[in-house]
């Protein structure tokens, strides 16, 4: 058995008991519906484990392009609360959904559904367009300013989603903990190497 500094060092991923599946159900919700349940107050993504809103404005643009075009994402993960966790110590109802992981996106889908957000009015086709403002980057668009019909478009795109069944604050921490905990973020020499080779260069 290795004992040098390196092996010493490591974490132990020992578990006082076998592992359990968690056995979430995965399936396409609406950007709509998923937007209306935080306005409504069914789901939270405030909660104590989560970050804050850390996402840019060209990250949330680059995310409602990604919607547009299809380009696949990864699950949110939402935690469908046991009926115990559905009200406080005084009786008020509490949200029954907690999003464990996706705050950023969804925060970005209801910013946008929100007129909070703006993106490129040349993503549509000019007879979506009712309203565009000036920008830097040419004319931009609010979800104000598009038709109905592409409003609609866009609520009736699905994403998957992961919906699970814990019992607890902790458990969906510990969840958060190992989709967040593992893999390296992409460097910025990555992300101009991929850049590059996108723009054929």
């Amino acid at each position: 058995m290795q004992t040098d500094a390196t092996s010493a060092a490591r974490p132990s991923f020992q578990t006082s008991e076998p592992v359990t599946d968690l056995r979430m159900e995965i399936s396409g919700r609406s950007l709509g519906e998923l937007v209306r349940w935080i306005q409504d107050g069914d789901a939270t993504y405030d909660l104590p484990y989560q970050r804050g809103a850390v996402w840019t404005d060209e990250q949330r643009i680059m995310l409602i392009l990604s919607m547009l075009s299809g380009t696949p994402v990864p699950a949110l993960i939402i935690n469908d609360r046991p009926q115990r966790m559905w009200f406080d110590a005084d009786g008020e109802r509490l949200p029954i959904y907690a999003v464990i992981d996706g705050k950023q996106r969804l925060t970005t889908f209801r910013m946008f559904m929100e007129n909070d957000l703006l993106v490129p009015a040349s993503w549509f086709a000019a007879e979506e367009v009712k309203a565009t403002e000036d920008t830097e980057d040419g004319p931009y668009v609010r979800y104000s300013g598009l038709t109905r019909r592409q409003q609609l478009f866009f609520e009736r795109i699905a994403v998957p989603v992961a919906v699970g069944k814990l019992g607890s604050v902790r458990e969906e921490a510990a969840v958060y903990l190992r989709v967040n905990g593992s893999g390296t973020p992409q460097s910025d020499e990555d992300m101009t190497r991929a850049a590059r080779v996108a723009a054929g260069a």
